[in-house]
């Protein structure tokens, strides 16, 4: 018993020992420092890698709950009699004001001259009235996304269709949107849009379903960008608007 005693008394623990513990407990604060270290540096990256992966995730289930539907191929557009024959492609589309539009502007592959007047005039520069032929692509983009959604004969609530580069330069100068210099808007091939009912997320999605163009994804106003320009996709949500909300209900 008195040696058991003597054993678990610090005094008696033999130098070298002591040596090893000290030196033992030393290397381990320096490894949880250095997991530490570690872990801050590498935490936010791998947060980012993990919110990229949901997002992709994400994205990719939400394509499985789209209806299999394909951009149809360039159609023709013929000034002779419109084909009594093939898949009818309508549009319906409002503007502020009231303005509303209901045309089938494609029959087949033969895009109807009349209705792609009518559809370029309705997105005309809502500033100066100036008009401009939109790319039929265009409308054939607006249509099967709305078919990906099996929401064909919705109406798309138009926010801004064609501008003119006098009034693209005044939406930059005046800072209230991130319009781009070299606008699709500008070329007659992109829109601004909601669709009642269907959240802007969910249009998004079934916009990049189609890999075609580019999507604009604006979640404080809940609508998108769309146009037939080269591909690619953004989101656009300032921090300073969502700053000067918390304020005001502060």
């Amino acid at each position: 018993m008195q040696l058991a005693i003597e054993l678990r008394s610090p005094a008696i623990i033999p130098l070298h020992l002591a040596t090893s513990i000290r030196r033992f407990a030393s290397a381990r604060h320096v490894c949880a420092l250095i997991a530490l270290v570690v872990f801050v540096a590498v935490g936010p990256m791998a947060s980012a890698r993990n919110a990229e992966y949901h997002r992709h995730s994400h994205l990719h289930a939400t394509r499985h709950m789209l209806s299999n539907v394909s951009l149809p191929e360039m159609g023709s557009i013929s000034e002779g009699d419109v084909p009594e024959d093939g898949p009818k492609y309508e549009l319906k589309l409002a503007r502020r004001g009231g303005e509303i539009i209901d045309v089938i502007y494609r029959v087949g592959d033969t895009y109807i001259p009349e209705a792609l007047d009518k559809l370029s005039e309705f997105l005309r520069d809502s500033h100066n009235d100036e008009v401009k032929s939109y790319d039929p692509r265009t409308f054939d983009l607006l249509h099967t996304m709305l078919a990906k959604l099996n929401r064909s004969s919705s109406v798309i609530e138009v926010l801004c269709g064609y501008r003119t580069k006098e009034t693209n330069d005044a939406l930059r100068e005046s800072r209230t949107t991130n319009a781009a210099e070299h606008s699709q808007h500008i070329e007659a091939n992109a829109l601004d849009l909601r669709v009642p009912g269907i959240p802007a997320v969910q249009l998004r999605d079934a916009a990049l379903s189609l890999d075609a163009g580019g999507v604009g994804y604006y979640p404080k106003g809940q609508f998108i960008h769309v146009d037939t320009g080269p591909i690619r996709e953004w989101t656009f949500a300032p921090r300073r608007a969502v700053h000067a909300r918390r304020r005001h209900r502060a």
